[in-house]
C-alpha cells in the first residue's frame, strides 16, 4: 500500500465510526417530509437532516407530474445535510387499507399462508391484484388464533409510487406501513426503563387510525370513520358557509382556549367562535371517544389490566388548536399533540437547549420511517 493510500485510510472514517440511516420520506396530505438519522459508535442516535416543504399544487396532481415532484424532492434534499438517496417510505394513506385480521394457524401451517387464506375471502379481486404486508400483533406460537395488522394496496398503486420515487432519483430501500413507523417512534420516545401503554391517534382527511403501543409492541390498530374533511363538512353545513371559508375560520380560531400573543387573553369574539365550533363538532368527538374507550378496554384485557398512560395526537386534526383539550375532557386521559420527536435526537455539536419539546405532529411518521434499521424492537 502506498504512503498516500495509507494516509487516506488513516483519516477516512470507518463504516463503524458512524452509521447513516435511510431517509424517512412521507408524502403527507399537504407537505413532503424527509428525516434522516445517524448513529454514533456508542449507538446514540442523532439527527442528520430534516426537511418539510409544502406542495406547490394538490398532492394528487403533483404525484402525476414526475418533473414537478423531482424538483420538490431535490429542493428538500438540498435544504439540509442529507446523505445518499436511500429512502424508507410509506404509500399515501388513500392508496392503502389497514386492517386488523384474526386468523387461525394449524399445525405445520405458515403464518403467511394462513393469513393469505383469510385475505382471499375479504378482498374483492384475486390476491394477484394486490400487494399485502402484515405485522404480527398477537402471535404466540402456542396459540392457534392470532392477530395481525395487514396493509393492502393495489399492485399498480405500489408500482406507480415506486416508479415515482425512482424518477425523483431515489433508491427505495423498503416500503413500510404507518402503524409500524408510529410504533417505532412511540417506543423510542418513552422514558428509558419505562413500559408505557400509549395510544396514538393519526388523523387523516377521511379516516383516522387508533394505534396502541405497549412498550415496544404494537398491540392494536384500528381505522375509524373520523377525519378532517367530515368535520369541515359538518361545520360548513351548520354555519351555512363554503368548505373553503370554513377551513379559513377553523385555521384562525379552532377550539383554542390558549392565550393570544404575549399571553394576552383571547378577544371575546374569538372565544365565542371557538365555543360555537366546539358545540358543532362535539357529537363527532363523542363518537371518537367511544372508539377510544373500546381501544382502552381491549388494551387492559391484553395487558392484564395495565392502563393506557397517555394519548398522542398526530396528523391533520392535531394542528387544530385545542383538539387535545377537547378530547382530554371526553376521555379523561392525558392528551397532547405529538411533541417534536426530533427533540430526542439532537444534532451532534448542537446542545440541548432544554425546555419542553414543541408539538410537531407533522414529522412523526417520517421520523418513524427514518428509525427503520436504526433501532431494534423499538429501542436503542
Amino acid at each position: 500500500m502506498s504512503a498516500l493510500s495509507q494516509a487516506v485510510q488513516r483519516f477516512t472514517p470507518s463504516a463503524r465510526s458512524k452509521r447513516i440511516g435511510p431517509i424517512g420520506l412521507e408524502c403527507s396530505l399537504h407537505e413532503l417530509h424527509l428525516v434522516q438519522l445517524e448513529a454514533a459508535p456508542t449507538g446514540a442516535i442523532s439527527l442528520g437532516a430534516r426537511a418539510s416543504l409544502a406542495y406547490p399544487e394538490p398532492r394528487d396532481e403533483l404525484m402525476r407530474s414526475p418533473k414537478q415532484m423531482r424538483s420538490l424532492v431535490q429542493r428538500a434534499l438540498a435544504s439540509d445535510r442529507f446523505r445518499g438517496r436511500r429512502v424508507v417510505s410509506v404509500l399515501p394513506s388513500p392508496q392503502t387499507r389497514i386492517l386488523s385480521v384474526t386468523y387461525q394457524v394449524h399445525a405445520g401451517q405458515a403464518d403467511a399462508a394462513a393469513l393469505l387464506k383469510v385475505m382471499a375471502g375479504r378482498l374483492e379481486e384475486d390476491l394477484s391484484h394486490y400487494v399485502i404486508d402484515y405485522l404480527p400483533v398477537r402471535a404466540e406460537k402456542q396459540v392457534e388464533e392470532r392477530l395481525a395488522i395487514v396493509a393492502v394496496a393495489r399492485r399498480e398503486s405500489v408500482i406507480s409510487y415506486l416508479e415515482m420515487l425512482r424518477k425523483c432519483g431515489l433508491e427505495t430501500h423498503r416500503l413500510d406501513i404507518g402503524p409500524a413507523a408510529i410504533r417505532r417512534l412511540v417506543s423510542v420516545m418513552a422514558p428509558r426503563g419505562a413500559h408505557d401503554n400509549v395510544l396514538a391517534i393519526n388523523f387523516g382527511r377521511l379516516t383516522s387510525y387508533l394505534t396502541v403501543v405497549s412498550g415496544a409492541r404494537l398491540l392494536f390498530d384500528q381505522e375509524v370513520q373520523f377525519g378532517e374533511q367530515k368535520l369541515l363538512d359538518e361545520i360548513a353545513a351548520a354555519l351555512e358557509m363554503s368548505v373553503e371559508a370554513t377551513r379559513d375560520l377553523v385555521k384562525r380560531h379552532s377550539f383554542g382556549s390558549a392565550p393570544g400573543a404575549e399571553n394576552q387573553a383571547l378577544p371575546a369574539g374569538a372565544i365565542d367562535v371557538s365555543r360555537t365550533l366546539q358545540e358543532i363538532v362535539k357529537p363527532a368527538f363523542m363518537r371518537l371517544a367511544d372508539e377510544i374507550n373500546r381501544a382502552l378496554i381491549y388494551t387492559a384485557s391484553e395487558t392484564h389490566g395495565e392502563a393506557v398512560s397517555r394519548v398522542y395526537l398526530l396528523g391533520s386534526l392535531a394542528r387544530w388548536q385545542g383538539t387535545d383539550h377537547l378530547l382530554n375532557r371526553l376521555v379523561k386521559l392525558p392528551v397532547e399533540t405529538m411533541p417534536n420527536p426530533l427533540k430526542a435526537f439532537q444534532r451532534h455539536a448542537e446542545p440541548d437547549t432544554g425546555g419542553k419539546a414543541e408539538p410537531a405532529p407533522e414529522i412523526a411518521v417520517a421520523t418513524g420511517l427514518a428509525l427503520s434499521g436504526m433501532v431494534e424492537d423499538g429501542r436503542y
